[in-house]
């Protein structure tokens, strides 16, 4: 399986947030032949199953959340151009002198325009309203190509590969955890397993969070294995708040994490000699992980965090071997909790 290839066709499917509907086809017409069966659920979340063959078998979930940071049209000016409002919350430094898709009845391409520089010697970040979207069409033929006020538009999409085996491009986050997890059941599938793994690509994480807590509850699981980018280290950032890229996923401690399963994870890890570092999240996870203390009564859960420079966004980076150490270790981690002859779970 060409890994590196499946992320750069999840990447190249729009799923902005709260407008996931409008790729789910093509999303489950890439992954379901990977699973045993596929289905959409909740508030636009998508369910993939490998399952284990045994009736009223245990669950686990794994959550990677498919929603994309973007932007919204808010207004198309006389002129023809269009101002835009957050869609998420992307990097402001990155809003000005881009290129844009806006998703219409097709697809239109736009770059970002704002007072010259040369002009102003504004050195402040973009305010949304002080920038705008150049089309290069008039008012009407936006009208005619159905631009509307609630349009999404979304960054430019491709994959770039850099030294040492990192790649960047828009949307890492968080289609590269949902890789990882698709890695995982790769790695189980000659595996003798006493669980079903459902792999969930939830909505909205970025904006609302609607789509975890209604996913989770069609599936009902077990445990939960929350799986998302972790911030990278990069020049002029702390080692308290970052984790080190090229080291491996991280695995978060925190009073919103299960205590066991977070042990396990780490313990593994070392047992296998899966590189993992241990991320410090006291209060908040920052993750869908939040919320499942209050999920179906509770669920017990852990967060995996796959390292991610330049977060939010359009040259997000990531190590391909962190990619694949983040599969590793979910995989083994469901060995070991639910693999044959009873695994852990007794």
């Amino acid at each position: 399986m060409d890994y590196m290839k499946i992320l750069d066709e999840l990447r190249s499917v729009p799923t902005l947030s709260g407008f996931e509907d409008r790729g789910a086809e093509d999303v489950l017409k890439l992954l379901s032949p990977y699973f045993d069966e596929s289905r959409r659920a909740g508030v636009n979340c998508l369910l993939f199953t490998k399952k284990c063959g045994k009736e009223n078998a245990p669950k686990i979930l794994i959550d990677a959340h498919l929603d994309e940071l973007g932007l919204i049209v808010t207004d198309l000016k006389d002129d023809g151009l269009l101002t835009v409002s957050s869609l998420g919350g992307m990097d402001k430094r990155t809003l000005t002198a881009s290129v844009f898709t806006v998703h219409a009845a097709k697809d239109l391409r736009a770059v970002s325009v704002k007072k010259p520089y040369l002009i102003t010697k504004d050195k402040k970040l973009p305010k949304y309203g002080e920038f705008w979207l150049f089309t290069g069409l008039s008012k009407t033929e936006l009208t005619d190509a159905g631009v509307r006020v609630g349009t999404p538009v979304s960054c430019q999409r491709s994959t770039e590969k850099l030294g040492e085996g990192q790649y960047y491009g828009a949307y890492m986050d968080d289609k590269s955890c949902a890789v990882a997890g698709l890695i995982a059941v790769d790695l189980l599938r000659d595996k003798p397993l006493e669980c079903d793994v459902v792999l969930m690509l939830s909505s909205q994480e970025e904006s609302f969070g609607a789509g975890f807590p209604t996913g989770a509850a069609a599936v009902c699981p077990d445990e939960i294995l929350v799986v998302d980018v972790d911030l990278g280290s990069t020049p002029e950032t702390d080692d308290k708040d970052t984790v080190k890229m090229g080291e491996g996923p991280s695995v978060t401690v925190s009073v919103q994490t299960d205590r066991r399963l977070t042990k396990d994870l780490l313990r593994i890890a070392r047992e296998k000699e899966i590189p993992a570092q241990t991320a410090l999240c006291v209060k908040s996870t920052g993750t869908n992980a939040s919320s499942s203390p209050f999920l179906l009564g509770g669920v017990p859960t852990a967060c995996i965090g796959l390292p991610l420079k330049y977060m939010h966004t359009t040259v997000e980076t990531l190590y391909e071997k962190d990619l694949i150490n983040t599969g590793k270790l979910i995989a083994a981690y469901i060995e070991y909790r639910f693999g044959g002859k009873g695994g852990a779970q007794q």
